[in-house]
Protein backbone atom coordinates (compact mmCIF):
# COMPACT_ATOMS: atom_id res chain seq x y z
CA UNK A 1 0.00 0.00 0.00
CA UNK A 2 1.40 3.38 -1.00
CA UNK A 3 0.04 6.53 0.63
CA UNK A 4 -0.35 9.42 -1.81
CA UNK A 5 0.76 13.01 -1.36
CA UNK A 6 -1.40 15.95 -0.38
CA UNK A 7 -3.67 17.35 -3.06
CA UNK A 8 -5.00 20.80 -2.22
CA UNK A 9 -8.55 21.83 -2.95
CA UNK A 10 -8.68 25.03 -5.03
CA UNK A 11 -9.64 27.17 -2.02
CA UNK A 12 -6.96 25.88 0.39
CA UNK A 13 -4.64 28.88 0.20
CA UNK A 14 -7.49 31.38 0.31
CA UNK A 15 -8.90 29.71 3.43
CA UNK A 16 -5.56 29.89 5.21
CA UNK A 17 -4.42 33.34 4.07
CA UNK A 18 -7.58 35.48 3.91
CA UNK A 19 -7.82 37.89 6.83
CA UNK A 20 -11.36 36.75 7.69
CA UNK A 21 -10.22 33.16 8.27
CA UNK A 22 -8.03 31.40 10.84
CA UNK A 23 -4.51 30.66 9.66
CA UNK A 24 -2.94 27.17 9.74
CA UNK A 25 -1.03 27.67 12.98
CA UNK A 26 -3.80 29.53 14.84
CA UNK A 27 -3.58 28.15 18.37
CA UNK A 28 -7.36 27.77 18.72
CA UNK A 29 -8.17 24.14 19.55
CA UNK A 30 -9.78 22.50 16.55
CA UNK A 31 -8.71 25.24 14.14
CA UNK A 32 -7.95 22.48 11.65
CA UNK A 33 -9.57 19.05 11.84
CA UNK A 34 -8.97 15.73 10.11
CA UNK A 35 -11.77 13.54 8.82
CA UNK A 36 -11.85 10.26 6.95
CA UNK A 37 -13.89 9.24 3.93
CA UNK A 38 -14.54 5.82 2.44
CA UNK A 39 -14.02 4.87 -1.18
CA UNK A 40 -17.51 6.15 -2.00
CA UNK A 41 -15.97 9.64 -2.24
CA UNK A 42 -14.34 10.83 -5.46
CA UNK A 43 -12.20 13.93 -4.83
CA UNK A 44 -12.65 16.96 -7.06
CA UNK A 45 -10.39 20.02 -6.68
CA UNK A 46 -13.38 22.39 -6.88
CA UNK A 47 -15.16 20.86 -3.87
CA UNK A 48 -15.45 23.50 -1.13
CA UNK A 49 -17.30 22.22 1.94
CA UNK A 50 -17.92 18.91 3.67
CA UNK A 51 -21.35 18.79 2.04
CA UNK A 52 -19.43 17.81 -1.14
CA UNK A 53 -18.02 14.70 0.54
CA UNK A 54 -19.46 11.19 0.41
CA UNK A 55 -18.79 8.39 2.85
CA UNK A 56 -17.59 10.71 5.61
CA UNK A 57 -17.06 8.89 8.89
CA UNK A 58 -18.67 11.26 11.40
CA UNK A 59 -18.95 9.22 14.59
CA UNK A 60 -17.50 6.26 16.43
CA UNK A 61 -14.18 4.82 15.29
CA UNK A 62 -12.62 7.25 12.82
CA UNK A 63 -14.74 10.24 13.88
CA UNK A 64 -13.20 13.64 12.98
CA UNK A 65 -10.36 14.79 15.23
CA UNK A 66 -8.70 18.12 15.89
CA UNK A 67 -5.24 18.50 14.35
CA UNK A 68 -2.60 19.15 16.99
CA UNK A 69 0.90 20.59 16.86
CA UNK A 70 0.07 22.89 13.96
CA UNK A 71 3.24 24.63 12.81
CA UNK A 72 4.64 26.68 9.94
CA UNK A 73 8.30 26.17 9.04
CA UNK A 74 9.84 28.88 6.89
CA UNK A 75 13.49 28.29 7.79
CA UNK A 76 14.37 24.73 6.67
CA UNK A 77 14.51 25.59 2.96
CA UNK A 78 15.02 29.16 1.71
CA UNK A 79 11.93 30.42 -0.13
CA UNK A 80 9.76 27.47 0.95
CA UNK A 81 7.15 27.29 3.70
CA UNK A 82 6.09 23.93 5.12
CA UNK A 83 2.75 23.36 6.87
CA UNK A 84 3.00 20.66 9.49
CA UNK A 85 1.17 19.10 12.41
CA UNK A 86 1.41 16.10 14.66
CA UNK A 87 0.36 12.77 13.16
CA UNK A 88 -3.36 12.23 12.55
CA UNK A 89 -4.04 9.78 15.38
CA UNK A 90 -7.54 8.32 15.31
CA UNK A 91 -6.82 6.10 18.32
CA UNK A 92 -5.95 2.60 19.46
CA UNK A 93 -8.21 -0.42 19.07
CA UNK A 94 -9.95 1.25 16.13
CA UNK A 95 -11.94 -0.81 13.63
CA UNK A 96 -12.38 1.13 10.42
CA UNK A 97 -11.86 1.16 6.65
CA UNK A 98 -10.98 4.46 4.98
CA UNK A 99 -9.74 5.72 1.62
CA UNK A 100 -9.03 9.44 2.19
CA UNK A 101 -7.69 11.65 4.97
CA UNK A 102 -9.13 15.14 4.56
CA UNK A 103 -8.06 18.33 6.33
CA UNK A 104 -10.85 20.81 6.98
CA UNK A 105 -11.29 24.14 8.66
CA UNK A 106 -14.53 24.08 10.64
CA UNK A 107 -16.68 27.21 10.72
CA UNK A 108 -16.74 26.94 14.51
CA UNK A 109 -13.38 25.84 15.84
CA UNK A 110 -13.32 22.29 17.24
CA UNK A 111 -16.83 21.55 15.92
CA UNK A 112 -16.84 19.36 12.83
CA UNK A 113 -19.84 19.88 10.57
CA UNK A 114 -20.70 17.37 7.85
CA UNK A 115 -22.04 20.25 5.77
CA UNK A 116 -20.18 23.52 6.45
CA UNK A 117 -16.54 22.73 7.29
CA UNK A 118 -14.20 24.15 4.60
CA UNK A 119 -12.12 21.65 2.64
CA UNK A 120 -8.35 22.28 2.57
CA UNK A 121 -6.64 19.15 1.21
CA UNK A 122 -6.85 15.38 0.98
CA UNK A 123 -4.57 12.36 0.82
CA UNK A 124 -5.37 9.10 -0.91
CA UNK A 125 -4.46 6.53 1.74
CA UNK A 126 -3.91 3.75 -0.82
CA UNK A 127 -2.86 4.79 -4.32
CA UNK A 128 -3.04 1.15 -5.37
CA UNK A 129 -6.80 1.50 -5.63
CA UNK A 130 -7.85 0.02 -2.32
CA UNK A 131 -8.57 1.36 1.13
CA UNK A 132 -6.77 0.88 4.42
CA UNK A 133 -8.34 -1.04 7.24
CA UNK A 134 -7.76 -1.32 10.93
CA UNK A 135 -9.24 -4.07 13.07
CA UNK A 136 -8.95 -3.29 16.77
CA UNK A 137 -5.55 -1.66 16.27
CA UNK A 138 -3.90 1.75 16.07
CA UNK A 139 -5.05 3.99 13.22
CA UNK A 140 -2.44 6.70 12.76
CA UNK A 141 -1.55 8.58 9.57
CA UNK A 142 2.01 9.80 10.00
CA UNK A 143 2.70 13.38 8.97
CA UNK A 144 5.42 13.63 6.29
CA UNK A 145 8.90 14.72 7.44
CA UNK A 146 8.63 18.25 6.02
CA UNK A 147 4.94 18.76 6.74
CA UNK A 148 1.74 17.94 4.91
CA UNK A 149 2.27 20.49 2.13
CA UNK A 150 4.43 23.43 1.14
CA UNK A 151 4.26 26.72 -0.68
CA UNK A 152 7.18 28.02 -2.72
Amino acid sequence: MAVGTVTKYNQCDKQLFATANRQWDDSTAGNIMFCLCTSSYTPVATHTTTTDLAGTITSGDGAPIAATGLAIDNTTTAGTTYYDSADANFGATVTITAKYLIAVQPVSANTFSATTSKLLWYINLDTGGGSIASVASDFVIIAPTNGWFKTV
